[in-house]
């Protein structure tokens, strides 16, 4: 599949909105309408939903043994990896 287990299990931690929020808008970059569109829900419900996923997701990969967060896994854990850590990055400097 190409993704590493730490980025697997981090993901299956959330709902499934929740995980189709943060796929659609901090993976894949979809426009912020296309995400709304795609769970159906507005646009201040749409970024409560993305911000509550990024948070549950970074718990959940925080809260792993770091052996397990270590796997080198494929270019999509890699670009997860990079995804969530320019997250981490943004919502420190608020």
């Amino acid at each position: 599949m190409g993704v590493a287990e730490a980025v697997h299990d981090g993901l299956s931690a959330l709902s499934i909105d929740g995980r189709a929020a943060l796929v659609a808008s901090a993976i894949e970059r979809f426009e912020a309408i296309d995400v709304e569109t795609i769970l159906g829900a507005s646009p201040s419900a749409t970024r409560r939903l993305v911000a509550q996923a990024r948070a549950g997701y970074l718990t959940a990969v925080g809260s792993m043994p770091s052996e397990q967060t270590s796997d080198a896994g494929g270019p999509l854990a890699t670009r997860v990896r990079d995804v969530a850590s320019r997250a981490m990055t943004a919502e420190a400097s608020r």
